[in-house]
């Protein structure tokens, strides 16, 4: 094996150069070889071409000759009389004259007059007559003719003239001399050779296959080198009167074809050959020229493997290695700054400039390794990902910055601050052992809401916390970060902007991953159920329908509350199964009602979810028709949260419901984020008022003013009613007063089954009247 560089350039080389040569040599094979091909295709084109015109120049030679023959004044004069020995005469003159092996001379009738041939081994006047301007091929006797037929007139018809050449090896070799390529003839039906310019040999190796396929066909042409074009007598542009197969094959020796193409390559390799050998002498002169900066510029190399980057690298040449070599020594500078970038780069974060996850784990496990005790604080930006997807990526960068920003300003120096991923940072204290911190971080979080100007514009923005304290609350990096987002995770279903983790909370998460997991089963193994809440006339008392309420009876965990699932549901997209499964619950109970003479509305609730979907109206009204049911029967019931998590679809979707006939109803009103302007466009029929301002309707006057305005705008604008969580008698008499249509509460009944809730209806319909 070679091991100086000098020797492996040398190879090197004359690899390539001859590497070089042999692909090029190839390609000129391959090039020369297709050439060749293409050389002889287009020859025996060439030649069919040429066979055709002369066969046509023939067939007007012959022509010429019969009607000479037939102008002529005596031979008409011979014919009309009927002098057979004149007509002989004149046919055996004039056919040594033109060398015709074909005369025959027949009545207009097609009775023989003279011939050489038996008129029954010719086609039938008729059809000789068909091709009376041009020459046909025929065969008589087994040998094929060129023939001609020609009109005897005097004035009037009195004799048809036809003449024709043999179609022979003689003629076939004649052709060869001016196509430049062997002509045969062969009769595929007879499995004979009809003409050909092949030598005696060949055609005698040949004859045997006739008739055995074109595979044999092939074969003998490939072992004799031959290239071929062969057709059908029929497809040439000759007129071939007969049904026997005929095949017209033009052939051409191929290595004579590509004798010139040989003298190329055979030159090419000389002078590739040549080349060569100026690339060894080029290689070696060249090698030991390279070879001495080389080496210099290696052990450079090796000081900046060993991390010597204070060693300068010099070449006292003022050529490309002496440039080489200041490029290497700038390579030395740069990559000691950049390996401070690089360490720089894996423990800080590029957009903040915070040290990120990597960096926080490192330091806190070292913390904890050495028994630190301290807080640890997990922020994170409410809806980011609305507020990214709406305003584009670089505003919510831009963002970011700011609060990172304002995070630092805010900290004191028993802090330090990084950023774990996305919108999430990290506040770490140690030796704080009490609740000091709760107070910081609840001011923190204060200061954190207060809007942020960015390029004139104002954003409010609101945050979540979690906190844990270690080692108390885990022993390791992760576990305190899994616990630190569970804990904020739960601070945003609850509301409230931070949340400090306590025992058992593990168990919780680990109890709503394993309802996350039994979900998608939920609804194919039938374990989801209809409750139905009865809906009742504020002024008459009477029940007019119900809200359909959803429960989950699993077999290990039992009853599941609605508050527990469906929020997981709307996170894994479970929820349009979950949907579509009440609707036609709902609307099944629905039509047993109205079947049974019972003229009940049904309320059915939906998600900030299902209004993404673009097939729910359809899905909806489909399952309307198909019971028969009056579209204004169903209420479609919505939270406010849901609307303002994108207005501009709701709207469009909810337009789309109620234009189907369906009521639209804003459930938990005066608990959201919709303003009177919102409201205005909103296409909904009904408000829904929020259990919280009806519990204490009676003794709470802030909840009386809040209800006395919502129904005072409800009218103006409307809209009907409806007040949930009617818990006593006191709070329906209220609602009487302020003009409320529709109420629900436990003050009447509990959310029952379908069956449960005909029997109370029933029981109830008849102590209403008996009061009555």
């Amino acid at each position: 094996m070679i091991k100086t560089f000098r020797g492996r350039l040398i190879v090197l080389f004359a690899t390539l150069a001859g590497g070089a040569l042999i692909i090029s040599l190839v390609a000129v094979w391959l090039a020369t070889n297709n050439q060749s091909d293409r050389t002889v295709n287009r020859e025996l084109e060439v030649s069919e071409r040429v066979f055709g015109e002369l066969m046509a120049v023939r067939g007007e030679q012959l022509l010429q000759a019969a009607e000479v023959l037939t102008n002529d004044f005596g031979f008409r004069e011979a014919v009309a009389s009927g002098d057979e020995d004149t007509i002989i005469s004149a046919l055996v003159n004039h056919g040594q004259r033109i060398n015709t092996d074909l005369m025959v001379l027949q009545s207009p009738s097609g009775a023989e007059i003279a011939a050489t041939h038996d008129l029954e081994l010719l086609p039938p006047l008729s059809i000789l007559t068909e091709e009376m301007n041009t020459s046909v091929l025929v065969f008589a006797d087994d040998t094929m003719y060129q023939l001609v037929t020609a009109p005897v007139q005097s004035p009037d018809l009195i004799a048809w003239a036809t003449l024709g050449f043999a179609i022979d090896d003689e003629l076939a070799t004649t052709l060869r001399e001016l196509t430049n390529a062997d002509i045969t003839l062969v009769d595929m039906g007879a499995n004979r050779l009809i003409a050909s310019s092949l030598e005696p040999s060949l055609q005698m190796s040949l004859t045997p296959i006739i008739g055995l396929g074109m595979e044999p066909w092939l074969n003998w042409l490939d072992e004799r080198g031959l290239a071929a074009h062969w057709l059908e007598l029929d497809a040439a542009k000759l007129t071939y009167v007969s049904e026997r197969e005929v095949f017209l094959i033009f052939s051409a020796d191929r290595e004579a074809a590509a004798s010139e193409f040989n003298i190329l390559r055979q030159q090419y390799i000389g002078i590739g050959l040549a080349t060569l050998l100026m690339a060894l002498v080029f290689a070696g002169i060249t090698a030991r020229r390279i070879n001495q900066p080389l080496a210099q510029l290696s052990d450079a190399a090796e000081q900046l493997k060993r991390g010597d980057y204070q060693s300068p690298i010099r070449l006292a040449r003022d050529d490309e290695f002496g440039h080489l070599g200041e490029v290497f020594d700038g390579m030395r500078v740069a990559i000691s700054k950049r390996e401070e970038q690089i360490v720089h780069q894996a423990e800080y974060d590029l957009l903040t400039d915070l040290p990120n996850r990597s960096l926080l784990g490192r330091r806190l496990t070292e913390r904890l390794s050495d028994g630190g005790l301290g807080v640890m604080v997990l922020i994170n930006i409410a809806r980011f990902r609305e507020l990214n997807d709406r305003l584009g990526q670089r505003i919510g960068d831009q963002i970011l910055q700011l609060v990172a920003t304002r995070l630092q300003q805010q900290l004191t120096d028993a802090w330090w601050l990084a950023r774990l991923a996305g919108d999430e940072f990290i506040l770490v204290t140690e030796n704080i052992r009490d609740d000091n911190w709760r107070e910081f971080v609840i001011k923190l979080m204060s200061q954190l809401e207060q809007p942020f100007n960015l390029n004139g514009s104002r954003y409010l923005l609101h945050f979540r916390a979690g906190v844990v304290r270690f080692p108390d609350d885990g022993d390791s990096f992760d576990t305190l970060v899994r616990r630190m987002q569970m804990c904020a995770a739960q601070a945003k279903q609850q509301k409230v902007p931070v949340l400090a983790y306590r025992e058992g909370m593990d168990e919780d998460y680990l109890h709503r991953l394993r309802i996350l997991q039994a979900l998608p089963d939920a609804v194919d193994k039938q374990e989801l159920q209809l409750h139905f809440q009865p809906k009742l006339n504020v002024a008459s008392g009477e029940v007019i329908g119900a809200e359909a309420l959803i429960r989950w009876r699993h077999p290990e965990f039992g009853i599941i509350r609605p508050d527990e699932f469906i929020p997981l549901a709307e996170q894994t997209g479970e929820i349009h199964r979950i949907t579509q499964w009440v609707c036609i619950a709902a609307l099944d109970q629905l039509q047993m009602w109205h079947e049974a003479g019972l003229p009940f509305m049904v309320a059915i609730n939906l998600s900030a979810i299902d209004l993404q979907q673009d097939d729910l109206p359809a899905f909806i009204r489909g399952l309307i028709e198909k019971r028969g049911l009056k579209p204004e029967s169903v209420t479609l019931e919505v939270t406010e949260s849901a609307i303002m998590a994108d207005i501009e679809q709701a709207i469009e979707r909810l337009t789309e419901l109620r234009s189907s006939g369906m009521r639209i109803s804003i459930d938990d009103y005066g608990t959201g984020y919709a303003s009177l302007a919102q409201l205005k466009r909103l296409p909904v029929d009904e408000l829904k008022l929020d259990r919280s301002f009806i519990r204490e309707l009676e003794h709470n006057q802030a909840d009386q003013t809040i209800v006395r305005s919502t129904l005072a705008l409800a009218k103006d604008m409307h809209l009907t009613t409806v007040a949930e969580g009617v818990e006593d008698e006191a709070a329906w008499r209220w609602l009487q007063q302020l003009g409320c249509q529709t109420m629900q509460g436990f003050y009447f009944s509990r959310p029952l089954t379908a069956t449960e809730f005909e029997q109370w209806t029933r029981r109830y319909q008849q102590g209403l009247a008996h009061e009555k």
